[in-house]
């Protein structure tokens, strides 16, 4: 089941009205935006788990939430919504009680969170092992996800 038509326009509507504020350093109205999109997007995800286009909408929508507050000198908040996309996936991935489809979708994600999380660790300092452990996923993403704290 897919988000029906009128909930993807709010959904686009609200993350292109968070690009339009932020290009305009709008900061408040971009993050109630980007924020606003989140919260729809999990409310569906939460009765559609295995949609796909959730899941990359989801992260997607964390990670304009991170560069926005990275935009702002925010690093902590802008690591916080990284790791919430890195962690959620790999938690996914690794959850016996969800079907396959979902497992595969969220391991596959995790292609999508590890690159912004090590990209974040050049600019911005983080635990050595955490960043270890990211590369030594990217690098396999095979064995055990890794692991942030």
């Amino acid at each position: 089941m897919q988000l029906n038509g009128d909930e993807m326009e709010n959904w686009q509507q609200l993350m292109n009205s968070g690009n339009q504020h932020f290009k305009e350093a709008a900061w408040l109205d971009a993050q109630y935006c980007y924020q606003q999109a989140v919260s729809l997007i999990e409310n569906e995800w939460s009765h559609q788990l295995s949609d796909r286009e959730l899941l990359f909408a989801w992260i997607a929508g964390m990670h304009n939430l991170a560069h926005l507050y990275e935009s702002q000198h925010q690093s902590e908040m802008a690591l916080h919504y990284l790791k919430h996309a890195h962690k959620q996936v790999q938690t996914l991935s690794a959850d016996d009680s969800v079907c396959a489809e979902v497992r595969s979708s969220a391991f596959n994600s995790l292609s999508l969170t590890i690159p912004p999380l090590l990209d974040f660790a050049k600019r911005h300092p983080i635990c050595d092992d955490c960043v270890s452990a990211l590369e030594d996923t990217a690098a396999s993403l095979g064995g055990q996800s890794s692991a942030l704290h």
